[in-house]
């Protein structure tokens, strides 16, 4: 990617940022106040609306830094040219990987359960923040630590802080 292009490499994650955020706080008020044993002025909205509010600044402070980038580009007799959608992806491959597989995971984990999920976000995980010539090498240990990750976290999120996890085929064979 051509120097004068680093500026998008803020553009677009910043509208992707604030679009997400502006999605994500429509549909805080979609979310049931529970009021547990009396009433708090800080309902179970409070935490969305906090991280959804953060979330929107942080994209549009990024936004308006490319902006002022692309600007300063300009006054400095740079010549805007056009984006290369597919270099900028190739760029981030990591990235964007990384943000699939999570949704991925969060999409499957219901149906699938929370242990076989993790352990498939795990290794792939590893996987895409490896190095591809190093591959090979890593297969046995990235799915060693995936597998004892997430029977670790299953067992401390279900049996020491008692929450309920989504067992998915699991419950099939009765775990």
């Amino acid at each position: 990617m051509k120097k004068n292009a680093k500026y998008m490499m803020d553009i677009v994650p910043g509208i992707v940022i604030a679009l997400f955020s502006l999605w994500y706080l429509s549909m805080v008020p979609g979310i049931k106040t529970f009021t547990g044993m009396g009433s708090t002025p800080l309902t179970n909205h409070f935490v969305p609306y906090l991280w959804g509010g953060a979330l929107l600044v942080l994209g549009l402070w990024i936004l308006i830094r490319g902006i002022r980038k692309r600007a300063a580009f300009v006054k400095a007799g740079g010549t805007i040219e056009k984006f290369d959608l597919k270099k900028g992806i190739d760029e981030k491959r990591e990235v964007i990987l990384s943000f699939v597989i999570l949704a991925l995971y969060v999409g499957l984990m219901g149906p699938v359960g929370f242990v076989p999920m993790t352990i498939l976000y795990l290794f792939a995980q590893i996987l895409i923040l490896t190095p591809t010539n190093k591959w090979k090498r890593t297969y046995v240990p990235a799915l060693i630590v995936a597998l004892i990750c997430a029977c670790l976290f299953y067992y401390l999120f279900r049996y020491k802080l008692n929450v309920l996890l989504p067992q998915g085929i699991l419950k099939n064979f009765g775990l």
